[in-house]
């Protein structure tokens, strides 16, 4: 790192610091709850003889005392930066509590709007801390270790955090006070919305990239920038619709390398972990509020949960196979992970899903109500993927060059439609060729030599 870029994200996580504790102190004013993470040090301060500030620094110091325990040699000195961070957070909380001392709010709907505000502007100082991304927060750390320890997901551990949090300051303030201090309806609304906000902010503001010199989540392929490309097949698919033996029967029919399950197998020998760790995880995502409350809590931190690690790998994996020659590639967001590729043949198939149900019965010797809760659940949970990694929804047409209602045409006839659809793109990119309108593409030629 340079030192012009390292004082850019110096900058940059100092302004991260001061918005945070600037959205802390309004959201104190609001007087309906602070964030989890503050409760604790805003309990303390409003009956013992030390500022919020100060208990902030106490508890973060902690933070650093507790990596220092559980990671022993493996902690390393240039973590011990991370106190510098917590001075710094500890001392802009009592700054700008002192800036917003003047603010009183009385009606109830403004207390909850305040909230609101608050939550967007933490979420942005939030944001800016992880585009910083220069020194690990003392709780990020801590949670880190104490997730390695327990082989537990960070967001799950950070949740068991926050909740000891909550616990803690509303224990101390029904003994103190006898009534709930600090802890109300807007902590359990910060829980939520500052990661959502984040999430948000993460996905929408690009503009610190270029100054911070950081390259995009999904940087362009480079197969993208050679003049050959071997025709690829990707199949996005519904659970129990077929698409499995529809790309096996297509791959074989054209004679290339079909990859479904191989795609898992080639991803856990680039992360190092067995075969199962990486399907349990891969493609698919919980939908309920506390799976929602984890990925926003990853929003908030600089370090990746086990679902992007993997989907980071299979973006790697997926343009490597695709670089190499023709192949048949089902799921994993391979129309996603190869947008704007040329000589691409973006598939969705779907089905009824009491097709689907009675399919997955079968083949799984299962009841049909167990199959198709089963098919419901797994539809909630790609479409949650694939929404969290392309913000896009899963199964709009418009991403895909075909899409096909296997259960109205059934398994064999779809294998043929699609075949009948690669040979009228052959068809008819030859008479474009021959107007002398565009140039031919890699796509024909393709597709000519596999379907002879």
């Amino acid at each position: 790192m340079t030192f012009p870029l390292f004082l850019k994200k110096l900058a940059v996580l100092a302004a991260g610091l001061f918005i945070l504790a600037f959205g802390i102190a309004l959201s104190s004013k609001s007087s309906i709850g602070v964030s989890p993470s503050a409760s604790l040090s805003y309990v303390l301060s409003l009956f013992l003889p030390l500022s919020m500030g100060t208990f902030t620094m106490i508890v973060n110091a902690l933070f650093v005392v507790v990596q220092i325990l559980l990671l022993r040699k493996n902690f390393k000195l240039i973590n011990l930066l991370q106190l510098v961070v917590v001075f710094a957070f500890g001392y802009f909380t009592d700054l700008t509590l002192a800036i917003v001392a003047p603010m009183q709010i009385n009606a109830y709907w403004l207390k909850l709007l305040l909230c609101v505000v608050s939550c967007l502007i933490m979420a942005f100082g939030v944001f800016l801390e992880v585009k910083a991304s220069l020194i690990l927060m003392a709780a990020e750390g801590a949670i880190s270790a104490i997730s390695d320890k327990l082989h537990l997901e960070f967001g799950t551990v950070k949740i068991i955090i926050d909740w000891v949090f909550i616990a803690l300051s509303t224990a101390i303030s029904f003994i103190v006070f006898h009534k709930l201090n600090g802890v109300r309806e807007g902590t359990v609304i910060a829980a939520f919305l500052v990661g959502f906000f984040t999430r948000f902010y993460n996905r929408h503001i690009h503009f610190l990239d270029k100054f911070l010199e950081i390259s995009p989540d999904m940087p362009e392929s480079p197969i993208l920038a050679g003049a050959a490309y071997p025709l690829v097949i990707t199949i996005e698919r519904e659970l129990g619709c077929g698409g499995h033996k529809i790309g096996e029967e297509v791959a074989k029919r054209l004679g290339i390398p079909f990859y479904d399950y191989a795609v898992i197998s080639e991803t856990a020998k680039e992360m190092g972990l067995p075969a199962d760790e990486v399907q349990k995880n891969e493609e698919r995502m919980g939908v309920g509020l506390i799976s929602q409350w984890i990925r926003n809590n990853n929003a908030e931190t600089q370090i990746r949960s086990k679902e992007e690690d993997i989907f980071r790998s299979q973006v790697k994996v997926i343009r490597e196979l695709a670089s190499k020659e023709s192949c048949v590639i089902v799921g994993r967001l391979g129309g996603y992970i190869l947008k704007g590729r040329p000589n691409t043949l973006n598939l969705f198939l779907s089905a009824d899903r009491s097709f689907r149900a009675e399919r997955i019965a079968k083949e799984h010797h299962l009841s049909f109500d167990d199959a198709r809760k089963l098919v419901k659940k797994e539809d909630l949970s790609r479409a949650a993927y694939c929404k969290h990694f392309t913000n896009m929804p899963w199964g709009l047409a418009a991403h895909y060059g075909m899409t096909l209602h296997t259960s109205d045409y059934g398994i064999d006839n779809s294998v043929e439609m699609i075949m009948a659809a690669l040979e009228q793109a052959k068809d008819y990119m030859d008479k474009v060729e021959e107007s002398g309108q565009i140039p031919v593409s890699n796509f024909v030629k393709d597709v000519e030599e596999l379907t002879d």
